[in-house]
């Protein structure tokens, strides 16, 4: 996409945004939000003024856990496509995955040509705001020893939604841990290290993309460190919300 396309589509973007906090409610699917990650991220966006998360999984005897939490959810297969479940959407964040205990044909199946038929579905719907949850090392050309189908599987997807006309942010940490998140982060394009990140704090991270439209068409490596999230983010790419005119 050309430079100025892309300016035009953020721009877009930004309308639709401020429209949304016009009605005080930025409606956000969360696709694998049965996931750790996707679980923590419904709970906070609940708490969080000005959002709505809509929880999209796979089996209907999920939606027990997400009533309890307040949130809303829907039953689709990424696989198949949801398109049904977009139109009024503001923005889509991916956290879903096929698991660590699955070989590499489902992992392809999932991290990889799940996440692109959903990145077809926004573009045929016209929902522009996409966020990734990917990883550190992906890459589609990766020689990884221990993990090389899912980086692979990552990295095209990734590859896709750059090429896409979405207007996304695509975050990869280091390797996701279940201990209560520290709030603090260190972050760059290219770390140059792994490491490792409380999912809690990736969720955060997620929120803060959300609210940061500097965000938009960048990738952004993050693991534990010393700052706070949004100052970290801050640091990196600028901004904030923009005031609403």
């Amino acid at each position: 996409m050309s430079r100025l396309g892309r300016t035009n589509s953020v721009d877009q973007t930004l309308a639709n945004f401020r429209t949304s906090l016009y009605k005080r409610s930025v409606k956000v699917l969360i696709a694998g939000a049965n996931g750790k990650v996707g679980t923590i991220l419904c709970g906070k966006l609940w708490g969080q003024s000005g959002f709505s998360p809509i929880g999209l999984i796979r089996d209907g005897l999920q939606q027990t856990k997400f009533t309890a939490l307040g949130v809303p959810s829907v039953v689709g297969d990424l696989e198949e496509g949801v398109s049904s479940f977009l139109p009024g959407l503001d923005a889509v964040v991916f956290t879903a995955g096929s698991g660590g205990h699955t070989g590499a044909d489902k992992t392809t199946d999932v991290d990889q040509n799940a996440a692109i038929k959903l990145m077809k579905d926004c573009e045929d719907e016209g929902i522009r705001r996409f966020i990734m949850v990917s990883a550190i090392g992906a890459d589609p050309n990766s020689d990884s020893k221990r993990i090389q189908y899912y980086l692979r599987a990552k990295g095209v997807a990734d590859s896709r939604l750059r090429a896409s006309t979405l207007d996304y942010t695509i975050l990869a940490p280091g390797t996701l841990i279940n201990e209560r998140g520290t709030g603090r982060i260190q972050v760059a394009e290219d770390l140059g290290f792994h490491g490792y990140l409380p999912r809690e704090d990736l969720a955060d991270c997620i929120i803060e993309c959300l609210k940061n439209f500097n965000s938009i068409g960048h990738t952004i490596q993050v693991v534990s460190g010393g700052k706070k999230v949004k100052d970290a983010l801050v640091d990196l790419i600028g901004g904030g919300l923009p005031p609403i005119a």
